[in-house]
């Protein structure tokens, strides 16, 4: 079933069930459609990516909907991922050594058909100050689990990445596209360890500079996914003839606008806040004109209504041509999720 149907449907189902507790049907089946397991509930919901934003803003690349243009891959799901991971507080195994911090993210809500073209970490500072003092960066993956009381040997994990860095940069971004393929295999996911070293000195001369560090606004990792499923080819462009004029009892487009916040939704759809999803309502009668854009099957069943009309109906008023929208929204892990769905506005009508 098309989403756009089982969006028209689950209105029209909250009218029915207003007065019951459990979801209806229709909306578990749309959020099922929509990938999530029920409707999110956000308890801490972490702020939007600018990326997000933008992407989100910019619309759906008509000509190529499955291409994230903001990030030159393939894709049509964009996620963001806060860090879940517990700071390292073991004994110190090195003077400079400012702090320590396992870092984790949750990849399990990725499906077995996307295929992850991206994966991006970002650490943000919370304050954007020179001070002057370079500090080193150090990330690792873990390559095995240790078990709790035993040092992190050198030999248990790989490095990553290593790079200087001071305050004046507000964020640190590194590809971790390989490691967030591995980790859709949720027994491969044993996180990464991040370390920061005060360049140079001991770490207790420069607390201050080493509490900075501390004050993080947030660790994100942000993956693009490709859902193969769920791309089409290019459309091709509205001809003139779809605006003519038509009675109001034949069968054509209606005007529908689906707001979030009538069916419950304000609080996990971050936008848009509604869109115009518009349906199909009409009759097809003998005999179909082009303007009805009926298929063949349609024709040859209204001339058989003509001549047999209490045995055969006639055919029915369906979408003929539907647009995707892009929707930012919560998922029920709580991560930004931004993501592109097919079929979900009704642009042109016909008799099928």
């Amino acid at each position: 079933m098309d989403v756009s149907v089982l969006f028209i449907s689950f209105l029209l189902a909250l009218f029915l069930l207003a007065d019951c507790t459990e979801l209806p049907f229709q909306e578990r089946m749309l959020l099922k459609a929509l990938g999530l397991n029920g409707r999110p509930r956000p308890v801490s919901p972490g702020p939007v990516p600018k990326a997000l934003w933008k992407i989100f803003e910019k619309g759906i690349n008509a000509e190529n909907p499955c291409r994230m243009e903001g990030f030159q891959v393939p894709g049509n799901i964009v996620r963001s991922y806060r860090d879940q991971g517990p700071l390292i507080s073991s004994e110190v195994p090195h003077e400079s050594l400012c702090f320590k911090k396992h870092l984790f993210f949750d990849l399990s809500v990725i499906e077995k058909k996307e295929q992850v073209t991206l994966g991006q970490l970002e650490i943000k500072f919370k304050h954007n100050t020179y001070h002057g003092r370079e500090f080193q960066f150090r990330l690792y993956r873990p390559l095995r689990l240790s078990l709790k009381g035993m040092r992190d040997h050198q030999t248990n994990r790989r490095l990553l990445f290593a790079q200087s860095f001071r305050l004046l940069h507000r964020s640190l971004h590194f590809n971790l596209t390989k490691v967030a393929q591995d980790w859709t295999t949720p027994e491969n996911n044993m996180g990464l360890v991040m370390e920061i070293y005060a360049d140079g000195e001991p770490a207790n001369k420069f607390s201050t500079l080493c509490e900075q560090i501390h004050s993080f606004t947030h660790t994100s990792l942000l993956t693009v996914t490709l859902d193969p499923t769920s791309c089409k080819a290019a459309r091709p462009k509205r001809s003139a003839e779809s605006s003519m004029p038509t009675p109001s009892n034949i069968c054509k487009k209606r005007r529908l606008y689906i707001d979030f916040k009538d069916v419950g939704w304000q609080n996990w759809v971050i936008a848009p806040r509604g869109y115009m999803a518009n349906y199909c309502h009409g009759e097809c009668p003998y005999p179909l004109t082009e303007m009805l854009k009926g298929t063949n099957h349609a024709v040859l069943q209204t001339l058989v209504h003509s001549i047999e009309p209490e045995i055969t109906p006639l055919p029915c008023c369906a979408p003929t041509k539907l647009s995707p929208i892009s929707m930012l929204y919560y998922d029920n892990n709580d991560n930004v999720v931004l993501r592109h769905y097919e079929d979900m506005v009704v642009d042109e009508c016909g008799c099928k």
